[in-house]
């Protein structure tokens, strides 16, 4: 747990984080929604900052100056944790990136470094798994629990799983991104057989 200074003096913060959200702000800022693993999830402003390290699912690695009972905390300094091979790069893969920023912007509140790392691990394998959309649902349905949730009985589609998500927080929004989804391919076979490759390099 960090001690703040007196007075109400800026401590300098070192945290892994998940970007949110953005929204410009001047030129060549932003104010950003991120959840980090050491304070949870706050808003930052970026100031004077490329807008390539803030897309949204970005995990970076930030140097903060947080004052207590600030709305809004400084960036001093931000780095890449992970690039993604695909989230970003392949048209039928970026709208689950989409759906899952979106949810979990509704729901990543308080601090929790073990849950921080087991949402990284889950992003990180959305990148790589060659079935996205059994993998999102296996990642929200599992994320429930660990958020204090429970699950009626286990859901067989992300709409289904978002209705739960809807009776459990009352403001819950409904995914607009969900939608993206309908007129996506399934994976090829040729995807399958590639990732199994690459999960067998990585257990030798």
């Amino acid at each position: 747990m960090l001690a703040y200074g007196l007075c109400g003096m800026s401590v300098e913060v070192k945290t892994r984080a998940l970007i949110l959200q953005r929204y410009p702000y001047r030129e060549r800022s932003w104010v950003l929604k991120v959840h980090t693993e050491t304070e949870g999830t706050i808003a930052v402003l970026a100031l004077g900052r490329s807008s390539m390290a803030f897309l949204p699912g970005a995990l970076l690695r930030l140097r903060l100056l947080v004052r207590p009972h600030r709305e809004l905390q400084r960036l001093a300094e931000a780095e890449w944790d992970y690039l993604y091979r695909r989230l970003y790069h392949d048209p039928a893969r970026q709208p689950y990136l989409f759906v899952a920023v979106e949810w979990l912007a509704q729901c990543l509140m308080a601090p929790d470094p073990a849950l921080y790392g087991w949402v990284r691990h889950q992003l990180i394998e959305l990148d790589e798994t060659p079935e996205p959309q059994a993998h999102l649902l296996r990642f929200f349905t599992e994320l429930l629990p660990r958020l204090g949730g429970a699950l009626p009985e286990r859901p067989t589609s992300l709409q289904a799983l978002e209705a739960v998500y809807q009776a459990t927080w009352p403001a819950w929004r409904p995914l607009r991104s969900l939608s993206l989804l309908e007129t996506l391919p399934l994976p090829t076979y040729a995807d399958r057989k590639s990732y199994t490759r690459r999960s067998s390099s990585k257990d030798d």
